[in-house]
């Protein structure tokens, strides 16, 4: 006589559960924005020198008519010495291990793929600090001379209630804008005619900005301001000139075993207009370098002690602020 199922019998109660062979969740940081801001420059030692010429010899001139370098028949033209000081790098080993013992290794699903999700996970954690630390160079007021740094307080900035980005007087000009052209034309100056090509608009700020009715209203007369790629119901691939980099990286600090809660925003609610530049050389003005004196390896090694093998990714670099006249910092441009 052929069985009778349980009337009781499910679809979920007649399966027995196992791990998916091509299916796994995992969390990854994501939206780097460092080496973009801070380009990478291969170097051959972890410690040397660059020089750094001098910036008022570039733009002093001896007359206010335009004549000084004029040359008399027969005169000899004036001379003048351009000087250079030198200023140095020290490159240190960014690194993170891994570690998978051989119980692991032959009782561990196929969909854990265990070497290269740990060590995926392993070079997240390095590039997190990467973008960290260069977003902490960025956005320190104290890296800025005080004509190049703004701090947004109260009012002034840009979620504040009281913030009116059309002005008090109606005129239909975005404060915003404003503020933006402010630190292009700053770095204008302070360069001597190089102007902003890239600006970092955090992701919360970029969401602000997006709602910001005097940037709305520009709208009106520029087309496509807010077309562009993922994010083009925030902000365009390029504004002003500027491409726009918008770093959605976050960070938490609690120990091990601690409730994650919230995560804390890489770079905070600061945007940072700099000139970056995109093709590195010699006697170039940029920002800031990444100085990289080993790229991406991943070493990996025996613990017989332990029965485990160990697998550490690592790079060589430091990351350098080279000429902060060449950015533009609005601090705590939102609450």
């Amino acid at each position: 006589m052929a069985a009778v199922d349980s009337p009781n019998q499910t679809v979920g109660s007649g399966h027995i559960s196992a791990p998916l062979t091509d299916f796994s969740l995992g969390y990854h940081p994501m939206g780097f924005v460092a080496d973009q801001l801070f380009p990478v420059v291969p170097v051959k030692k972890r410690n040397d020198l660059y020089y750094k010429w001098d910036k008022g010899q570039a733009f002093r001139l001896d007359r206010a008519d335009g004549y000084g370098t004029m040359r008399a028949d027969g005169a000899r033209a004036k001379q003048e010495k351009f000087g250079a000081t030198a200023d140095g790098y020290v490159a240190l080993e960014w690194a993170m291990e891994t570690v998978i013992t051989d119980e692991e290794e032959s009782n561990a699903d196929t969909a854990l793929n265990l070497a290269q999700s740990r060590i995926r996970r392993a070079q997240d954690k390095v590039l997190l600090d990467y973008e960290l630390r260069v977003a902490t160079i960025a956005t320190t007021t104290g890296n800025y001379t005080n004509s190049n740094v703004v701090t947004n307080v109260g009012a002034t900035q840009w979620n504040n209630s009281g913030f009116s980005s059309l002005g008090t007087t109606g005129s239909g000009h975005s404060l915003i804008a404003a503020q933006l052209l402010t630190g292009i034309d700053t770095i204008r100056r302070n360069t001597g005619g190089l102007v902003p090509n890239v600006i970092v608009v955090p992701f919360s700020v970029a969401m602000v900005m997006a709602n910001d009715p005097g940037l709305v209203d520009l709208k009106k007369y520029v087309t496509n301001l807010m077309a562009g790629d993922v994010f083009a119901n925030l902000v365009p691939p390029m504004y002003m000139g500027m491409k726009v980099l918008i770093p959605t990286a976050g960070y938490i600090t609690t120990n091990e075993g601690v409730s994650v809660g919230s995560l804390t925003d890489v770079w905070g609610k600061n945007v940072v207009l700099a000139h970056v530049e995109t093709s590195p050389s010699l006697d170039s003005l940029t920002f800031g370098y990444t100085i990289r004196s080993r790229p991406w390896q991943v070493k990996t090694f025996r613990d017989e002690f332990t029965d485990s093998t160990i697998h550490r990714p690592s790079f060589v670099q430091t990351e350098k602020l080279v000429a902060q006249d060449c950015a533009y910092l609005i601090a705590a441009a939102i609450a």
